[in-house]
């Protein structure tokens, strides 16, 4: 006998509780037991009905309901739907946008757009390409004369469009809808049809699960399950930062549904490459106040990875608050900002024209100036610090 759990084992418990209540009432007559009887009914119909509110669900909140409301609406009446992240995409990115693709494309028409060259992402993007022989990862240049008027573009784990992964789509398509969990930026999309911005939240992973549960998706595949806790176990740095109790119920959905943590760990392996240029950029720390601030010259496949991971790695040294990496990046420089949540880098950010969390945060300087740029940087602190 199959063992009752869930919403059937609730239902059972209701209905039992019914029927004993049922019985009680013969005394009071047939009248009183037919009552009981439609009470009891529709009280065991809305339990079985309604069982993702008593189960944990109710965390998904009033306004992410209404925006999954909105964004049904807008499906059916797309011809094609166009899921992006942002440039140089990284787990976060690609594992919302792969989640949302997999919950929408048995009934529409969908198309997961990404940058497979220039991406942070590469092990998981080899994985689900891999494991799911029905996906499709398209450039621009593969997409851009399916585009119409009727086309809808979903834009997760950015709200900016200078950092879209292709700006190009962005401003061919009218209708867009934003999911994003960083704070808003001064150039953010004002022009959509929906959106759901949410900076409490620990990734748009998290997001996405939340709204594929409201979807009506109780049991996503592994591959599904394991792309989107890829994105929150990335954001969190392993559930240490930024994570509420909505990261922890959605981290353990996705891992009853036999999301891969080893898996996920070997993805954020990194190469022998990767790790000397990371060791390299710490060794070359310098500290202001008790901020730490290193930058690197060098600009090649391995720069972004590695200026990310010695962000982070800062943070190790005692008594830095919050930490800054600059790399080149074309014709700009990039900074990359990392903090355990005493400093809001994200403020910092701001006042460089950058944005994200207050945890972690980036901006991109239109400068190939390395002491001007770290000038700026410098000068921002100094206003954080005596605002």
């Amino acid at each position: 006998m199959k063992r009752l759990t869930g919403k059937y084992a609730l239902t059972f418990i209701v209905a039992v509780i019914c029927l004993l209540l049922c019985a009680c009432m013969w005394q009071f007559g047939t009248k009183a037991v037919l009552i009981c009887a439609i009470a009891g009914v529709c009280l065991t119909a809305y339990s079985y009905f309604s069982f993702k509110v008593f189960s944990g669900f109710s965390f998904a909140d009033y306004k992410l309901r209404r925006f999954t409301k909105k964004l049904k609406k807008q499906l059916k009446e797309a011809s094609t739907v166009y899921i992006m992240g942002h440039v140089f995409s990284d787990l976060d990115s690609i594992g919302a946008s792969y989640g949302l693709y997999y919950a929408l494309r048995q009934k529409y028409n969908v198309k997961m757009v990404a940058n497979k060259q220039n991406t942070l992402a590469r092990t998981l993007i080899d994985f689900l390409r891999f494991s799911d022989q029905d996906l499709k990862i398209y450039d621009y240049s593969e997409i851009k004369d399916t585009v119409d008027k009727n086309s809808l573009l979903i834009v997760v784990d950015t709200h900016r469009p200078v950092i879209m992964d292709y700006r190009e789509l962005y401003d061919r398509i009218d209708r867009v809808i934003i999911i994003d969990h960083h704070r808003q930026s001064q150039d953010f999309v004002d022009q959509t049809v929906a959106r759901y911005m949410k900076s409490s939240a620990s990734s748009a992973c998290e997001i996405i699960t939340l709204i594929i549960r409201l979807l009506g998706i109780d049991k996503p595949t592994t591959v599904a399950a394991t792309a989107l806790l890829s994105g929150i176990m990335l954001d969190t740095k392993n559930f240490v930062m930024n994570t509420g109790p909505n990261t922890f119920r959605c981290a353990a959905f996705l891992r009853q549904n036999r999301a891969d943590p080893v898996l996920i760990k070997k993805m954020f392996s990194e190469s022998v490459e990767v790790c000397k240029r990371k060791y390299d950029i710490v060794s070359q720390v310098e500290l202001f106040e008790n901020f730490a601030i290193a930058k690197t010259s060098i600009e090649d496949q391995f720069t972004r990875i590695a200026t990310a991971q010695a962000a982070d790695e800062l943070l190790a040294i005692n008594g830095v608050v919050a930490s800054f990496v600059m790399c080149p990046s074309g014709e700009d420089i990039n900074i990359s900002a990392r903090s355990f949540g005493d400093v809001d880098v994200q403020k910092i950010m701001a006042r460089l024209g950058g944005g994200g969390h207050k945890t972690a945060s980036a901006c991109q300087i239109t400068s190939n100036d390395f002491q001007l740029v770290e000038k700026r940087l410098r000068a921002a602190i100094s206003e954080y610090l005596n605002r």
